[in-house]
């Protein structure tokens, strides 16, 4: 083990084999002459000053000022730190050589103030930590990449001695928030794809991720708040980074606020989407000495020590303030690479892994992906010993995961409604964020009415919307009515969800009892006697209006059932929450009720470019890609079918094109379904006729008997569903 530490007037390098039990120490000792001193068991010299500000110089100017990031230049950067801290004794060569085949932990520690020194000798010693040792090389390449030596620099900055939480026997527990503010200043962000690809990555060793979804630090507060200390594990935070000055970013700042320059900052979100920027004592606020056992601050800057490394980095900072572990980038970061280092980090602790061999996991998976920033990963601790945060999954007694799994691809528990998983699921940042501020238990509102044309995302909405509230509130239950509303069908529905409380259905089913009062009954039982409150979605509700006349009024039957759930709920005060998805509004035909009416409008062009990004990058690059785009008009759903099909055999994509544009919107799916289904086989033709005639799930046996073979079945059904732009149907 190799451990360099910086105190308030010593600086020392511990060099430790896990085969020893004593440690080989290197002193760097600041003397009341402000002079520098190397001291280890080897022997003792003394640092030239200048030497050290040159150096420190040199990587301020062509590391951080100019992003150097070519790999000849790296290399020759990592050479001189390597041959500086060794010196011409060769101190570290021979510790490295004692630790061959070990683990080599690089801890750099240092005080964010060192009190009366010159200023330049100040800055040398802040300075020592700026240096980005995460380079250093021995010559026959970077230490971090050597598969027998596992080298890892960590940046030390505050002693403290309170005891912290050990090693749980459960799942990780992972808080996660993006910011992702609507200003032209802020490039959009892909957060939805970091969060998709950290719970892929751990599905074998699931986690319990809790997602802050207002990208705001004031309801960040409100949630820690909500849950017992020590219940995070982890705060993940994603979005920007910024160095704060006055001539860039002085208008964001509210009224009486000032910041001096040079400040470290993460641009965050006010309650309604605008820039807000937020800083190390905003995030303490927040958390009110209820830290995680680590933040990972996924924003560009938050690492570097600003101002030629004269001012503590954000990292750096929370742990003055209070955080045990805090990982922060260098320098800007591209999104891939963050993505990539928060995919290894997580999957590495969920099995139980240290917090430093899960920095070292993402380390290397960075350098694996050839991400060429991988270098830039700062971590900055306190002296609390902090090792495994859980346990691995098939520990003894181990807790189980609460938490509802996310959606699945599916609203229902029946498979009918198809929804975008959560890799295919962007942007609605907005509707998601007032949506969830409905549902919440303080809310006055009983639930959301969503509304919008066939196509921009309702269902898959209701889905997340679902999915985020039972992440919060696990004991929460889903039921899902499709399409038309009736009281036999709901009461059945509900009677079997909570069929294992024997009262339930009896109150759902006794007589001479008004619907909205065995309601009433049914949500007083299930929330204060069972405590499982519903999450009730009414989805496809335009089937339950008629619109031969024009008055989008719903049917009497639904339009009673509809009343008495919003009376309900609203007189018992209750925890559960209903959400409506239709493609009509009209607040005039709806019943007495306290719902939040949100009407889905087509995507921004940033989301759309989300939608994109993932094609090939010659299909991108087409000129009709801009045409299709153009003829999808913001319909997430018509432009994923559009984008699959023009690139099948067969199509002809400029025709069909054409014909599109030339015609409105309620017509176009019809013409590319015609156009697809002209494409198939005669055979494929009639086996999709035969399908057609089910209307609910039915088994591959029953599917079997009308296919001719097993073989043309799965052909048939993975060329036809996957294309299909319902494929619910």
């Amino acid at each position: 083990m190799l451990t360099i530490e910086f105190t308030d007037n010593t600086v020392k390098v511990i060099v430790q084999s896990t085969l020893e039990t004593m440690p080989l120490n290197f002193t760097f000792a600041l003397s009341q002459q402000q002079t520098f001193e190397l001291r280890c068991d080897y022997g003792s010299r003394r640092l030239d000053k200048t030497e050290l500000a040159a150096l420190i110089n040199l990587c301020e100017q062509n590391y951080y000022a100019q992003q150097r990031d070519h790999l000849p230049y790296l290399t020759q950067l990592g050479r001189q730190l390597y041959q500086w801290l060794d010196g011409k004794e060769g101190w570290l060569r021979k510790a490295l050589d004692e630790a061959d085949e070990q683990t080599i932990y690089l801890d750099l520690i240092q005080t964010s103030e060192a009190q009366g020194l010159n200023p330049e000798t100040e800055r040398v010693a802040l300075g020592l930590a700026h240096l980005p040792w995460e380079l250093l090389d021995d010559g026959s390449g970077f230490l971090i990449e050597r598969q027998n030596l596992s080298v890892l620099p960590v940046r030390s900055v505050q002693q403290r001695q309170t005891q912290v939480i050990g090693v749980q026997n459960r799942p990780l527990r992972l808080l996660f928030m993006a910011t992702s503010p609507e200003d032209p200043r802020v490039p959009p962000l892909g957060f939805e794809r970091e969060e998709a690809n950290i719970l892929q990555a751990t599905k074998d060793q699931p986690l319990a991720l809790i997602v802050e979804e207002s990208g705001s630090v004031a309801e960040l507060a409100n949630l820690v708040k909500s849950y017992p200390e020590d219940y995070f594990d982890i705060f993940h935070l994603t979005g920007h980074g910024i160095i704060y000055t006055k001539k860039d970013y002085g208008s964001l700042l509210s009224t009486g606020v000032t910041l001096a320059d040079n400040t470290p900052c993460f641009i965050t979100e006010h309650e309604v989407g605008n820039m807000q920027l937020t800083t190390v004592t905003d995030l303490a606020k927040a958390f009110r000495g209820r830290w995680p056992r680590v933040t990972f601050l996924s924003g560009c800057h938050t690492g570097q020590v600003p101002n030629k490394g004269t001012v503590p980095s954000m990292a750096q900072a929370l742990v003055k303030a209070g955080a045990g572990i805090v990982l922060g980038w260098a320098r800007p970061v591209f999104d891939r690479t963050g993505i990539v280092a928060a995919q290894a980090l997580y999957q590495a602790l969920a099995t139980g892994a240290t917090v430093e061999e899960a920095v070292k996991a993402a380390q290397q998976e960075m350098i694996d992906q050839e991400c060429t920033d991988w270098h830039l990963l700062r971590m900055y601790r306190d002296t609390r010993p902090i090792a495994e945060l859980v346990t691995a999954l098939r520990t003894r007694n181990r807790e189980r995961l609460k938490f509802t799994a996310p959606e699945q691809e599916f609203l229902d528990e029946n498979n009918q409604v198809k929804v975008a998983s959560r890799f295919e699921f962007v942007g609605r940042r907005r509707p998601l964020q007032r949506c969830l501020k409905a549902l919440q238990e303080t809310s006055d509102q009983i639930g959301v009415f969503i509304a919008g044309m066939g196509g921009l995302g309702k269902s898959t909405l209701a889905a997340r919307l679902c999915t985020r509230v039972q992440m919060q509130r696990s004991n929460f239950a889903r039921v899902v009515v499709i399409g038309p509303l009736d009281e036999i069908g709901l009461l059945t529905k509900l009677s079997n969800k909570y069929e294992r409380f024997a009262d339930v259905p009896a109150l759902l089913n006794e007589p001479k009892v008004s619907l909205k009062g065995r309601l009433q009954n049914f949500f007083e039982a299930i929330e204060k006697k069972h405590n499982q409150p519903l999450l009730l979605v009414l989805d496809d509700f335009e089937q339950n209006i008629p619109v031969k006349d024009g008055s989008l009024r719903m049917t009497a039957e639904a339009y009673e059932i509809l009343g008495a759930i919003c009376a309900a709920l609203e007189e018992n005060a209750a925890e559960s929450r209903l959400i409506v998805t239709c493609r009509y509004l009209n607040e005039d035909t709806l019943p007495p009720h306290r719902l939040h009416l949100e009407s889905l409008a087509t995507m921004s062009s940033s989301d759309i470019d989300k939608i994109c990004f993932p094609l090939d990058k010659e299909v991108r690059q087409q000129l009709r890609t801009q045409k299709i785009i153009h003829i999808a008009d913001g319909n997430p759903r018509f432009l994923k079918w559009l984008l699959e099909v023009i690139q099948q055999p067969g199509i002809a994509a400029d025709e069909l094109l054409n014909r599109l544009e030339a015609t409105e919107h309620k017509f176009r799916e019809n013409i590319l379904a015609q156009t697809l289904l002209d494409a198939l086989e005669p055979e494929e033709q009639k086996f999709l006729a035969r399908l057609s005639v089910f209307n609910l799930p039915v088994t591959v046996e029953i599917i079997n008997a009308i296919s001719p073979s097993v073989t043309s079945l799965q052909k048939q059904l993975s060329r036809i569903c996957h294309h299909s732009p319902h494929p619910a149907s």
